[in-house]
C-alpha cells in the first residue's frame, strides 16, 4: 500500500470527495422505494425489540422487587430494640429541670430556692 502522507495529498478534497459520496449514496436511499422500506421495517423491528426488552427488564425488576421484599420480611425477625443511648438520661434530667423551671415561673412552690429559707 502506497503511504498515505505523499505529496499528492489534499486532506480538504479527501473530505469534499467523501461527502459528496455520501450524500449522493444517501440521496439514491431516499428515492429508491425499496432501501427505504427495508430501512423503515429494519428500524420498526429494532424499536419492537427494543420495547420488549425494556418491558420484560421493567417485568423482572418489579417480579424481583416483590419477590425480595415478601422474602425478606417473611425471613427477616423484628428488629432489635435501639441500644440505650447515654445521652437519654441526660436528655430526660434537663426537661425534669426545664419542668421544674417552669412550675417555679408560674409560682409553683416545687424547688424554689427561696422557699426554704423562708
Amino acid at each position: 500500500m502506497p503511504p498515505i502522507d505523499g505529496p499528492n495529498l489534499d486532506s480538504e478534497q479527501l473530505a469534499r470527495d467523501w461527502l459528496t459520496i455520501s450524500q449522493s449514496e444517501l440521496a439514491c436511499m431516499q428515492v429508491d422505494r425499496e432501501a427505504y422500506e427495508a430501512w423503515h421495517t429494519l428500524s420498526a423491528l429494532w424499536a419492537g425489540a427494543a420495547a420488549l426488552i425494556l418491558h420484560r427488564h421493567s417485568e423482572q425488576g418489579e417480579a424481583d422487587a416483590s419477590r425480595s421484599t415478601s422474602a425478606a420480611t417473611a425471613t427477616r425477625p423484628a428488629p432489635a430494640a435501639d441500644a440505650p443511648d447515654p445521652r437519654d438520661a441526660e436528655i430526660e434530667r434537663l426537661r425534669r429541670r426545664i419542668a421544674e423551671l417552669e412550675a417555679e415561673r408560674r409560682g409553683g412552690t416545687a424547688g424554689e430556692p427561696g422557699a426554704a429559707a423562708a
